[in-house]
């Protein structure tokens, strides 16, 4: 019976692993958009900013951050290097069930 322990615990693993992919805890790739649409169903968070000495590679990382710390997972800026923007926090669309 020493099989049953291991995929136990690989079942639950894969769980938990499921569970934190779909977590709004962290922005997905590319959550900092220009795209109002991507937005407009979502709950708006509040204003993020980079300051003046956040090096320009490094602005969506700053805004994303700080999004994510006031629970958000997307930023919605006004153009490309833009230094502030507004958090959103937007659910994962619901999978219909047949």
């Amino acid at each position: 019976m020493k099989g049953l322990p291991v995929r136990s615990l690989a079942a639950t693993l894969l769980i938990a692993g499921a569970a934190a992919c779909s977590s709004n805890s962290s922005l997905p790739e590319g959550g900092v958009t220009k795209s109002e649409s991507l937005v407009a169903g979502c709950q708006k968070v509040g204003d993020v900013t980079a300051g003046d000495n956040t090096a320009p590679a490094d602005v969506n990382t700053t805004l994303s951050n700080e999004a994510r710390s006031k629970g958000a997972n997307y930023v919605l800026i006004a153009s490309d290097g833009a230094r502030q923007g507004t958090a959103y926090r937007c659910e994962a669309p619901k999978i219909a069930s047949h």
